[in-house]
C-alpha cells in the first residue's frame, strides 16, 4: 500500500519533485536541508541589510522580535500559500487523471456536489482507520486525530491570527492566546512522540517496516513544537536574544517542512486520501443513477 501511495504521489505531482523524494530519502533530506540553509541566509541578510544591524548586535544586543512583525505576516502568508497552490494543482491533476478520462469523463457536476460531504467527513473523521477491528488501531486513530487537530489549530492560528500571536506583549497565564498555543503544541508533541515511539518499537504490523522516510514528518512536527515552545519560554523569562535565535531555528524547521514535506512528501496524503474516497463516492453515485435510469427504460 505504501508503495502504491508513493507511486500515485509521483503521478499527481507535475513538478517531478515527489518522484525524486519517493525514490530517495537522501534527496528528501537534501531538499529539506537546502531550504533550511536558504532560510538561515535570508534571516542573516534581513538583519544586516534591511534592519541594518551591526554584526556585533548578534551577540551583545538583547533583541526583541518587534522589528520582524510587519514583514513576517506577509512572509508567513507566502509560506502557506505556496504549498497550498502546489497541493491544489496536484489535486487538479488527480481529478484530470482519475475522473476526466474514460467512462467517468462525463459525470455531471451535481454528483460532485452531492458527495461533497464525503470529502469533508473523511478529512475530519479519519474513519478508515476505525474500520480495522483491532483495539490498537483505535488508539492509533485517536493519536492520529490528535496530531491532525494540532496541525489544523496551528495553521488557523498562524494564518488567520498571526498578529495576535506574533507579539512581544506578555500575556497573563489565563489569557486564551497562551492556552490555544499550549493546546496546539501539546497535540503536536503527543501525536508525533507516539508515532516515533511506535515506529521505534516496531511491535505493530503497520510499523514493522518503518524506515527513515516514515520518521521525517513526525520528527519535523516534534521539532516545530519544541522550538516554538523554546521561543515562548525564553521570551517570557526575559531572554530576548535567546528567543531571537530560537525563533531563527524555528523558522529553519517550519519553512522546509511546509515547502518540501507538505506538498511533496508523505504528508501530502492528507489531501490525496480524502480526495480518492470522494472520487470513489462520486463514481458510485453516478453508477447507481445510470443503473436506475436503465431500469426505468427497460
Amino acid at each position: 500500500m505504501a508503495t502504491l501511495r508513493r507511486y500515485l504521489m509521483a503521478e499527481y505531482d507535475w513538478t517531478g519533485l515527489s518522484r525524486r523524494i519517493c525514490r530517495s530519502p537522501a534527496w528528501e533530506i537534501a531538499a529539506l536541508s537546502s531550504v533550511a540553509v536558504l532560510m538561515l541566509a535570508l534571516i542573516i541578510l534581513y538583519h544586516l541589510y534591511v534592519v541594518q544591524l551591526a554584526p556585533s548586535a548578534f551577540t551583545t544586543m538583547s533583541m526583541g522580535l518587534e522589528h520582524m512583525f510587519n514583514r513576517i505576516v506577509y512572509f508567513t502568508l507566502a509560506v502557506y500559500l505556496i504549498p497550498a497552490f502546489l497541493i491544489a494543482s496536484h489535486a487538479a491533476r488527480m481529478l484530470s487523471l482519475t475522473m476526466r478520462r474514460g467512462p467517468h469523463a462525463s459525470i455531471p457536476l451535481k454528483f460532485y456536489l452531492a458527495e461533497a460531504k464525503t470529502m469533508f467527513l473523511q478529512s475530519v473523521s479519519h474513519a478508515q482507520i476505525l474500520k480495522c477491528p483491532a483495539s490498537t488501531h483505535r488508539r492509533r486513530w485517536a493519536m492520529h486525530w490528535l496530531l491532525a487537530f494540532g496541525c489544523v489549530l496551528m495553521f488557523v492560528i498562524k494564518f488567520f491570527f498571526l498578529r495576535w500571536f506574533q507579539t512581544d506583549n506578555i500575556y497573563p497565564i489565563y489569557n486564551p492566546q497562551r492556552w490555544l498555543g499550549y493546546l496546539g503544541a501539546a497535540c503536536l508533541v503527543l501525536g508525533s512522540l507516539d508515532i516515533l515511539i511506535e515506529r521505534a518499537r516496531k511491535q505493530k504490523l503497520v510499523y514493522a517496516q518503518s524506515g527513515l522516510r516514515g520518521l521525517l514528518l513526525p520528527v519535523l512536527l516534534l521539532l516545530t513544537a519544541l522550538s516554538g515552545m523554546a521561543v515562548h519560554t525564553l521570551r517570557y523569562v526575559g531572554l530576548g536574544l535567546g528567543a531571537h535565535y530560537a525563533y531563527a531555528v524555528h523558522l529553519m524547521i517550519v519553512v522546509p517542512m511546509l515547502l518540501v514535506e507538505v506538498p511533496f512528501g508523505g504528508s501530502s496524503h492528507v489531501i490525496y486520501r480524502p480526495l480518492a474516497l470522494y472520487f470513489a463516492a462520486v463514481k458510485e453515485r453516478a453508477l447507481e443513477a445510470q443503473m436506475t435510469l436503465e431500469e426505468k427504460i427497460a
